[in-house]
């Protein structure tokens, strides 16, 4: 069940980067949520990243994914920061 979830989180943001580039931007109302959101998906992956497994668990593909959602959430949660922040237009400069 864990495993289903961290890939939900994975599909999650990858939705959220591209959604960004397809729709010329976000609105800015949800910028909080995806911030909420990366951070807590930086402490699930952290959590399921340094759980105790039962024996009959695959060790490498439970760590792998743990380590991919911390990665994916880690630089969409610096996207969303630059966006927000650094170049709030940085959607008309991808478009030109």
């Amino acid at each position: 069940m864990q495993k289903v979830l961290m890939l939900l989180f994975i599909i999650m943001h990858i939705v959220l980067t591209t959604s960004y580039f397809i729709n010329s931007g976000i609105i800015f109302f949800t910028t909080y949520f995806w911030f909420l959101f990366c951070i807590i998906t930086v402490i699930n992956g952290t959590v399921y990243f340094f759980a105790k497994l039962p024996v009959k668990e695959k060790n490498t593909a439970y760590k792998v994914l743990a380590s991919t959602l911390i990665l994916v959430s880690m630089l969409n949660l610096f996207f969303i920061l630059y966006i927000s922040f650094v170049n709030p237009y940085f959607y008309l400069e991808f478009r030109h």
